[in-house]
């Protein structure tokens, strides 16, 4: 058995043989806990690793406190000597968020409102730790982990636009336009790039969930490709007033945007008519309802729409009931296409992508899903979001 001491600080990596999965021992001293976050008497640290840990199962992602000890064996004084640690099973290959979570004391089993209260108190250590923070959909600082053998990212873009000071998600550049349009049934803002090296017969790249990709660098690594798009239009789904990122207005609305919308679809492609004229054909990429609104757009306009669909909801069903493949076009001149990705360690998102690859079959439209070592995980959507427009592009 060898080790890796690459995050000594926090984390060790130990390898179980060429074909097993790797052991994660993580160990946080106390004293990296920020102030905001410490500790009362009733509560335990639940270390939330993406896909690897469960909220489901609680006990099993509670790290253990331990008193400090010095080099002969002796308990170390004083409360900034305590220690919390884990060992935890973590597939070869892995690539996720980490960062740690205080939770009641005892918790076995919480409903959505706790987990939502506990998320917002979630936190990184301070410190030297070796490992990049990053900020995720929620707009929450992780800790971005990956195991010895993950393969190395394409999109190397860290966070430059997520900064408070940074005014607005367009992030003061000059080349960005926002503007207030309505899409669907609510006012919303856009935000609208123009790559100088993108011609405007190429195609257009919409991105839903669009302002939380710019913070993390999205139009930066665009105008880097070889061939970029015409056009980006990044659709925001908070109505105009909420600022609130995770408030139930905001859920909602992104909920009636992007599960089978044929009024938000029908006002997105105007839009981008509008916007790029001679735009020869448009993408539609997104992840999670953004994934499953992909597709969606490719059925419905598929001479218009080609979709990268990013761990796609596809287990969601329409207001009368409907999956995304009772959706599918019949007699269309056109071919719907767009690609799926998904997590290994999303087992619904896995399991409905497998339902509905074997569902498009039966009717005619072929696609081969391409799994990632990772959960439902923003830092493999900004990457693969790249990756694959780089692919459509190209050809």
């Amino acid at each position: 058995m060898s080790e890796n001491r690459q995050f000594p600080a926090l984390c060790t990596w130990i390898e179980n043989g060429p074909d097993e999965s790797w052991t994660l021992q993580v160990d946080l001293p106390a004293s990296s806990i920020p102030a905001e976050a410490v500790l009362g008497d009733e509560q335990e640290i639940f270390v939330d690793l993406n896909g690897v840990t469960d909220r489901r199962n609680v006990p099993g992602g509670i790290m253990t406190r331990r008193p400090a000890r010095d080099e002969g064996g002796d308990r170390a004084d004083g409360a900034g000597a305590t220690r919390y640690s884990i060992e935890l099973a973590v597939p070869r290959g892995y690539r996720g968020a980490l960062r740690f979570l205080p939770v009641p004391r005892g918790l076995q089993v919480a409903d959505r409102p706790t987990w939502l209260d506990v998320l917002e108190r979630g936190f990184v250590p301070a410190g030297d730790h070796d490992l990049l923070t990053v900020t995720d959909m929620r707009r929450k600082q992780v800790l971005e982990l990956a195991a010895p053998d993950a393969r190395p990212l394409v999109w190397t873009g860290g966070d430059a636009l997520t900064s408070n000071a940074v005014p607005g998600a367009g992030g003061g550049r000059s080349d960005v336009d926002e503007q207030v349009v309505t899409l669907g049934s609510a006012p919303r803002r856009i935000w609208t790039h123009r790559p100088q090296r993108g011609p405007a017969s190429a195609p257009v790249l919409v991105v839903f969930d669009g302002e939380r990709f710019i913070r993390g660098g999205l139009l930066a690594a665009i105008d880097e490709l070889v061939a970029p798009p015409s056009a980006v239009i990044a659709d925001d789904h908070a109505p105009v007033g909420d600022d609130g990122p995770d408030g139930c207005m905001v859920v909602g609305q992104r909920a009636d945007d992007l599960v089978m919308n044929p009024r938000f679809c029908d006002d997105v492609l105007a839009l981008v008519r509008r916007t790029a004229p001679v735009s020869t054909s448009t993408i539609v990429a997104g992840a999670s309802y953004g994934g499953l609104a992909a597709a969606y757009f490719s059925l419905r306009h598929p001479e218009a729409f080609r979709g990268i669909c990013l761990s796609p909801s596809f287990w969601e069903s329409d207001d009368q009931g409907r999956r995304i493949w009772d959706l599918s076009p019949s007699g269309a001149a056109a071919r719907p296409t767009f690609s799926v990705d998904h997590g290994i360690l999303e087992t619904v998102i896995a399991d409905s992508v497998a339902e509905a690859t074997e569902e498009f079959a039966a009717r005619g439209i072929d696609f081969a899903p391409r799994p990632f070592m990772g959960g439902h995980e923003y830092l493999w959507w900004r990457e693969l979001m790249l990756v694959r427009l780089a692919e459509v592009l190209a050809e």
